[in-house]
């Protein structure tokens, strides 16, 4: 029941009632696939420029001048602010009623409200990536395209200064086992490239799973055994075997199985997703979270004639990716 549909006698009866309260889980741990930068208020949006070198010196005849390199721009994305905001309005009587049972603050926390708004979207950005955008909880349309006009994960990103193009799905859309942990591997050693179509170095270093439990367990096998629970996909009878991905990636589990209300998608239940995460923007994944306003309550509002409470609070930010290089995701089902 909405706090603003209850009236004071449903409140009070708390005394002969028990009432469990709930708030989102925060899913703080997908912050971690975004970089962080604080936007200028002087502007509603924020330019993030890929910027490449062109690679490898070359050998000099003498009295002759030296090879010529430069640098050039890469793709771009302008990521716009969007001012997130919530208010719970209480009669004084209700306030009082909650106040006197220990339940004021559900109704003044309305800063947890923005802090789940902002991991929501940020969840949806990563669920619905495979897609050129979607529509969000409040019926705004979000774009979840790149740089080179493409969604998140898609199969033929372009490079801006090459003919070359490059996948960040995972062909096939395998399981997860070691087998395509090796696949996805390879990616980052063959597959990622600069706009002028030059390998460059990018290391794998998350795992990023759903939080369903077969997939927890499955990561907890592959990278936590001494051995592993297949070799080549067939079954392991050698405990001696030394399991060379024990340790090897920090496993990230993270609710993006659901859609833009929040409510469960089972069909991204068994996706998941290998990235390079936390080094500089270069070399690792290049999605962004910009904060104009981080999230604050405003002073509560008093109608003193009517006698109600409102309770605000806002958050001015805007997220974004310039590129998918730095994630590969199997868009798997079982």
């Amino acid at each position: 029941m909405l706090v603003t549909t209850m009236k004071t006698p449903a409140i009070n009866d708390l005394v002969v009632k028990s009432f469990s309260t709930r708030v989102m889980r925060p899913a703080s741990q997908v912050r971690q696939l975004f970089h962080k930068k604080t936007g200028d208020w002087a502007r509603n949006a924020m330019r993030v420029q890929e910027m490449d070198r062109e690679r490898y010196g070359e050998r000099k005849v003498q009295g002759q001048s030296s090879a010529q390199r430069g640098i050039s721009q890469g793709y771009f994305k302008d990521i716009s602010q969007y001012t997130i905001s919530v208010t719970r309005k209480v009669s004084g009587e209700e306030y009082k009623a909650l106040t006197a049972v220990g339940l004021s603050d559900m109704a003044t926390n309305v800063a947890v409200d923005i802090v789940d708004k902002i991991e929501l979207d940020m969840l949806n950005y990563i669920a619905y990536g495979n897609t050129s955008g979607y529509t969000d909880n409040g019926g705004f349309p979000v774009d979840t395209t790149v740089g080179d006009g493409l969604a998140f994960f898609h199969t033929t990103h372009t490079l801006k200064n090459s003919a070359l193009t490059y996948s960040n799905i995972l062909s096939g859309a395998p399981a997860l086992s070691e087998v395509s942990i090796e696949d996805a591997e390879d990616y980052f050693t063959y597959n990622v490239m600069d706009n002028n179509g030059k390998r460059i170095r990018m290391k794998p270093t998350h795992l990023i799973t759903t939080e369903k439990a077969k997939m927890v367990n499955r990561v907890a096998r592959l990278f936590g055994s001494s051995s592993p629970e297949a070799i080549a996909g067939s079954a392991n009878a050698n405990s001696g075997v030394e399991n060379v991905n024990k340790n090897r990636f920090k496993h990230l589990a993270i609710g993006f199985d659901i859609d833009s209300l929040g409510d469960v998608a089972s069909t991204k239940s068994f996706n998941w997703i290998l990235a390079s995460l936390g080094s500089s923007p270069e070399t690792s994944l290049q999605a962004y979270y910009i904060s104009w306003l981080s999230p604050e309550v405003a002073p509560v509002e008093v109608d003193q004639d009517k006698w109600t409470l409102s309770f605000t609070a806002r958050a001015v930010v805007g997220m974004g990716a310039v590129s998918g290089k730095g994630a590969l995701i199997s868009l798997a089902t079982n």
